[in-house]
C-alpha cells in the first residue's frame, strides 16, 4: 500500500536557491544535489565537527514523488549571516582552521555556491548589514513561483496551495507535489542595516533607538508578505527564532556540543552566544502581534520551535493573556520537534552540554519539548511534527544503540530507529494524558535543513518504509523500556486506535484535519467566527 505522506517541515528549495545560476536552472527543486565539493577540501577534524551540516539532497521533489510525499510545508528563510563568521573555540579547531579556509568552510556548511559565499564575505569585511526580506526572502518566494510555472508543462507538477480547499484538491493528484509556505526565522522579515545588529543581545532591542530603526521595516515587510499571491500565499506559520540572535526573542542552543576533549562539536565552530537563552524583546512582542493580527492581512500562526526556554515561557503567557483567556482559539505549532523527558519547562532550563544528555535515552537538550509543553500544545489543539534528525532526537544512550545496530544488520537498525521515534511519540501522548493527543502528531522531517538524517530513512524516497515500520510497530508493539513503558502500556496509550488509524494519522490525516480547521479565510481573516 502506497500511503499518502505529508511533511510539516522541510527545505527542498534551500540547495537550489543558493546554487549557481546554471545549476539552479538545470536542477531546480526537482533534481538531486550532491554534497558541496568544498567539504572535501577541509581536513578530517573539521569535517567531523560539521557532522550536522547538509549533505546530499534529502527532499528534492523527484525523491518526493518516489516516496509518495505528496504534501510538503516549505520552510523558507535566509541562512543567517553568523554561519559565515567562524569562531573556533576548541584548541584543535584553533590549530587547524586558518582564515584562508573560511570560504570553503562556509560553502560546506551552507551548501552555497562559492561566488555567493565570496559576496557575503566581502559584505562582512566591509561591515555591511543585510536586508533579509528584500534581498533574500523575496528572492526565495520568486524562485518558488518560478518553479510552479515551469512545472505546469512537465509530467511532474508543483502547486502552492492557498488554503485547505486547494490543498485537498491537488494532494491526491498523481505526480503532483502540493506545498504550503511557512517561514523559519523571523529574521527573514527584518532589515539589519548595521553589522553590529548580529551580535547584539535581545534586551538591546528594548531601547527606543534600536526599536525605532528596526520596527518600521518589520511592519512594512509583514504587511507585504501577507499580500503574496493576493494574500493566498501568506505563510501559514512562522518560527520567531532560528539559530542566531535576531533581536526579537532568545533562541535555544541548536548546534552539537563537544563530546570529549578531542571531539569538538559544531558549537565550538559557530558562536550562538548573542541572544541565546534570552526572552522576548519589546520589538519581538510587537512583531509577534503583527504576525498574529488579522487587521493587516491573514493571521500567520506561530511555530515555537527554536525558542529558548525563557522565550517559550513568555510566549505561552502572552497567548494565555491575549487570546485563550478571551475565548479565542489559537493553536500552537512545533513543526520539527523532539521530546526531552523533562517534566516541566523550567526543568529544561539547564546548561546544554553533552554531559547533560549522554546517559539519557531521550535528548535532554533545552530546545526539545518538555511534558508540560506537550500538554499545553495538545490543549491548544495544536500540531507537533516529529523531527527525523539523528542529532536532535536521540540522547547519548539512544545514539549509541543506533550506532551499534548500524554495525549489525538492517533489521536491528530498523528496530532501534523505530523504537527511538516511537519513544518520542509515546512520551508526548503519555504527557498529554488524553486520547486527543493522537490528533496532534505528524511528521516534520526537517530534511535538507542542517540535520543528520536517520541512516534507514536518508531521504524522501524511503518515506514509505517509515510508514510501513509505523504500521508494523502498532500491530506488534516493541517495549519502550527506556521511557518505562512495556508492551501492554504501549497498547494502553494507543487508546483503542488500531494500527491503520494511527499510521494514517501520523503520515497525513492529522495535518489534513488541522488544515481543514485553521487554513482558510474563515479562521485566518478578519471577522472569523471562533
Amino acid at each position: 500500500m502506497n500511503r499518502l505522506i505529508i511533511d510539516l517541515h522541510a527545505h527542498p528549495q534551500m540547495k537550489p536557491i543558493n546554487s549557481s545560476d546554471a545549476e539552479r536552472e538545470m536542477k531546480g527543486i526537482w533534481k538531486k544535489f550532491e554534497e558541496s565539493q568544498y567539504c572535501g577540501e577541509l581536513n578530517r577534524q573539521l569535517r567531523n565537527s560539521l557532522s550536522e551540516t547538509k549533505k546530499k539532497s534529502q527532499a528534492n521533489f523527484e525523491q518526493a514523488i518516489e516516496g509518495n510525499v505528496r504534501g510538503v510545508f516549505l520552510a523558507m528563510g535566509p541562512v543567517e549571516r553568523d554561519f559565515f563568521k567562524p569562531d573556533p573555540r576548541h584548541f584543535l579547531l584553533k590549530l587547524i582552521l586558518k582564515r584562508r579556509q573560511y570560504r570553503n568552510l562556509a560553502a560546506c556548511i551552507t551548501a552555497f555556491d562559492i561566488q555567493k559565499v565570496d559576496k557575503i564575505f566581502t559584505r562582512i569585511e566591509n561591515k555591511k548589514g543585510v536586508n533579509y526580506f528584500n534581498e533574500e526572502l523575496m528572492e526565495e518566494y520568486k524562485f518558488l513561483i518560478d518553479q510552479v510555472k515551469k512545472s505546469q508543462n512537465q509530467p511532474n507538477k508543483m502547486v502552492i496551495a492557498g488554503d485547505y480547499t486547494e490543498f485537498q484538491k491537488h494532494i491526491r493528484d498523481e505526480n503532483t507535489i502540493t506545498t504550503v509556505l511557512t517561514v523559519e526565522g523571523a529574521h527573514s522579515l527584518g532589515n539589519y542595516a548595521e553589522d553590529e545588529d548580529f551580535s547584539r543581545n535581545i534586551r538591546e532591542a528594548n531601547s527606543d533607538i534600536l526599536y525605532n530603526r528596526l520596527m518600521p521595516d518589520f511592519e512594512k515587510n509583514i504587511e507585504k508578505m501577507k499580500t503574496w499571491g493576493g494574500g493566498r500565499h501568506a505563510p501559514f506559520f512562522i518560527t520567531i527564532c532560528h539559530h542566531f540572535s535576531n533581536l526579537l526573542a532568545g533562541h535555544a542552543k541548536s548546534f552539537s556540543p563537544r563530546q570529549g576533549l578531542l571531539t569538538p562539536g559544531m558549537d565550538d565552530l559557530l558562536n550562538q552566544k548573542a541572544g541565546k537563552n534570552e526572552g522576548f524583546s519589546r520589538l519581538g512582542r510587537d512583531v509577534t502581534e503583527l504576525l498574529l493580527s488579522k487587521e493587516n492581512g491573514r493571521r500567520i500562526l506561530i511555530d515555537v520551535k527554536h525558542m529558548s526556554v525563557k522565550a517559550r515561557l513568555k510566549f505561552f503567557r502572552m497567548v494565555e493573556e491575549k487570546y485563550w483567556s478571551r475565548g479565542e482559539e489559537l493553536p500552537l505549532i512545533c513543526s520539527h520537534a523532539a521530546l526531552s523527558g523533562y517534566k516541566t519547562i523550567e526543568e529544561s532550563n539547564r546548561s546544554d552540554t553533552f554531559r547533560r544528555w549522554r546517559n539519557h535515552y531521550l535528548s535532554r537538550q533545552s530546545i526539545n519539548m518538555s511534558d508540560e509543553e506537550a500538554r499545553i500544545i495538545a490543549r491548544s489543539n495544536g500540531l507537533v511534527g516529529i523531527v527525523l534528525h539523528g542529532g536532535r532526537l536521540p540522547g547519548g544512550r539512544a545514539k549509541q544503540q543506533i550506532d551499534n545496530a548500524t554495525n549489525v544488520d538492517n533489521d536491528r537498525l530498523r528496530d532501534e530507529s523505530i523504537r527511538l521515534i516511537m519513544s518520542n511519540i509515546f512520551q508526548f501522548v503519555r504527557a498529554a494524558g488524553d486520547k486527543k493527543a493522537w490528533d496532534c502528531l505528524c511528521i516534520g522531517t526537517d530534511m535538507d535543513g542542517v540535520i543528520v538524517p536517520f541512516k534507514i530513512y536518508p531521504n524522501y524516497s524511503q518515506m514509505q518504509n517509515l510508514a510501513i515500520h509505523f504500521y508494523q510497530f502498532f500491530t506488534r508493539p516493541l517495549d519502550l523500556s527506556e521511557i518505562e513503558m512495556d508492551k501492554e502500556q504501549v497498547k494502553e496509550f494507543m487508546y483503542g486506535y488500531d494500527a491503520e488509524e494511527l499510521t494514517e494519522k501520523l503520515m497525513s490525516q492529522n495535518v489534513l484535519n488541522f488544515m481543514e480547521k485553521y487554513f482558510h479565510e474563515g479562521y485566518l481573516s478578519r471577522g472569523a467566527i471562533v
